[in-house]
């Protein structure tokens, strides 16, 4: 299996490769090429995904013996090895980035038209930039794929994307840049920290070695968190400036906006499906599984972060009227939602926040390519001058109607299965901060249904073209669209009704994450008792779990 992961990830770059090397083919061989491409990997990582262990903590599918190296030496003088494998935190990602590059395919079907061969190029590049980031076991391999994915994505934004596509462009790429820099920093802290202070000076760039490790270090001041300047809270926010603007947490979300209305739509579903669970990801395989008082010691902080980019999310959204900007606010909100049941630091805020990762980017990835649906019959996403198209596109409104729903947590559908938890994990933790987060849910809901109201029903109205003639007739929807959007209501459905086979893979990675958060947090009627904290190594939970490292 070592092998099959391999391929799922690499594939999609051959298949780029090909596409670049033939710069000239048609439109129609093209998006084939790039749909047989996506096909056979997301058939290959559904093979992962079902013969995935569910009560398994260490990494799966990863090359070497049990307790041994995980991956083949790449640079063996400095210890550095290509090691891919799966677990609970990232078997869901590496799934829906293969399910939503299906999706994005199909919406670039039609709309494009200039240097096809590049465009689908890009995507599969992207693709997997993506999933080997998420199979990364090596921080070297993990930061490689994770600046990769800068590259794609700058071409995709920059070519094809709209009027002020350079400026997005270039304003995401440095952006995003600058702070994943500091992450590198934080990065290679922890190793040094590690060599340094850890029994036989071990060099290692192992991702489980170096979480198991670190917990385990001897160093006492690797145990406590009384200033800005203590290892573990400096390395935390070395860490988090990279994460954050990958989230992107409020205040660091200012590129986001611009970069998702400038974007094709292909761009936008991978963007907000799938990119923005970076940063989350990385928060809880580094941050909180690495330097965990870093989390205790700024929980207000961060907490306060998280509740303010829920709010304000939400209220700018509802104060668009491009229908593209406001599901690029609605990501700061949810987003935000995901943050904040990562700093619950419970096991159920941190479950509700992983397969809400998965739950926004089925959603969010469906209202991209609802938007894009419309713009290609309309172009125009001005709610103004839109209304009443339910008689005119049935299929879309359906469509439409069950990713907003699902988006604004509808019991019975994906997002109540992870909202709700986030929010009784920090009800346990902060009840004031768990309060003012449902208000985003209460306005998550008012947005977007609002939103449906507008665009769906009511008086027909249509944008005008060639003077005072009205569409007469408006393509329905076709065959590739209802291709790319069926496995994501399928899905929205699916994990609304039946969230435990999701949860039951994710749940035993995260409960020594959270028993080791839990340990170093002495509480007093549910909020952490600030200023100073102290950590024993290797609490009980955490031991017990990497027992069989």
């Amino acid at each position: 299996m070592a092998t099959l992961l391999v391929l799922t990830v690499f594939l999609p770059f051959v298949g780029s490769l090909v596409l670049f090397l033939q710069p000239k083919l048609e439109k129609k061989t093209a998006r084939m090429t790039a749909l047989i491409t996506a096909l056979v990997t997301l058939a290959f990582s559904l093979i992962l995904t079902a013969v995935f262990k569910p009560d398994v903590t260490t990494p799966q599918f990863a090359a070497g013996a049990p307790g041994g190296p995980y991956g083949w030496n790449w640079l063996s003088g400095a210890k550095i090895q290509f090691a891919l494998g799966l677990d609970g935190l990232s078997v869901w990602l590496f799934a829906l980035t293969a399910v939503l590059q299906i999706t994005a395919i199909f919406a670039s079907w039609e709309s494009i038209t200039e240097r096809p061969a590049h465009h689908y190029a890009f995507l599969l590049a992207l693709e997997t930039g993506l999933l080997g980031l998420f199979a990364s076991l090596d921080v070297v391999v993990f930061y490689i794929f994770f600046e990769f994915t800068l590259i794609p994505l700058f071409f995709l934004i920059g070519i094809w994307g709209g009027p002020e596509r350079r400026k997005a462009s270039i304003y995401f790429f440095l952006y995003t840049l600058a702070g994943s820099l500091l992450t590198l920093l934080g990065v290679i802290a922890l190793v040094a920290i590690h060599y340094q202070h850890s029994a036989g000076h071990v060099l290692t760039f192992s991702i489980p070695e170096l979480t198991h490790g670190l917990a385990n270090l001897k160093w006492p001041g690797w145990h406590s968190a009384t200033s800005l300047t203590s290892p573990q809270v400096f390395i935390f926010l070395l860490l988090f400036a990279g994460f954050a603007i990958k989230v992107p947490m409020f205040p660091f979300h200012t590129w986001l906006p611009l970069a998702h209305v400038e974007s094709p739509t292909a761009g936008s579903i991978i963007l907000a499906g799938v990119l923005l669970k970076v940063g989350g990801y990385g928060l809880l395989r580094f941050n909180m599984s690495m330097t965990p008082l870093g989390a205790v010691y700024l929980f207000q902080f961060l907490v306060t972060l998280a509740v303010i980019g829920v709010i304000y999310g939400a209220l700018t959204a509802l104060a668009q009227t491009d229908v593209k900007k406001l599901v690029a606010y609605s990501s700061v909100s949810h987003m935000g939602f995901i943050v904040l049941g990562l700093f619950a630091m419970n096991p159920t805020g941190i479950d509700g926040a992983v397969i809400q990762m998965v739950n926004h980017g089925l959603t969010t990835g469906a209202l991209f390519a609802c938007v894009g649906v419309l713009y290609e019959r309309y172009h125009t996403r001005e709610m103004s001058e839109l209304g009443g198209l339910w008689n005119r596109l049935p299929l879309l409104a359906f469509f439409l109607i069950l990713s907003s729903l699902g988006s604004a947590a509808v019991p019975g559908l994906n997002g109540f299965v992870g909202e709700f938890p986030i929010l009784a994990g920090m009800f346990a933790k902060n009840r004031t901060a768990a309060v003012l987060a449902a208000t985003g849910m209460v306005l998550g809901a008012y947005y977007l249904l609002w939103m449906v109201q507008r665009v769906l029903f009511g008086p027909l109205r249509e944008p005008h073209q060639h003077g005072d003639h009205a569409h007469a007739e408006v393509r329905p929807v076709g065959w590739h669209e209802i291709a790319g959007l069926t496995p994501l209501m399928v899905l929205i459905v699916l994990i609304g009704v039946l969230p435990a086979p999701f949860l039951a893979r994710i749940n035993p990675v995260i409960e020594p994450i959270a028993a080791r958060l839990e340990s170093s947090v002495p509480t007093t009627g549910g909020t952490p008792a600030p200023e100073v904290t102290h950590m024993n190594p290797a609490p009980a939970a955490v031991v017990a779990r990497q027992g069989s490292r």
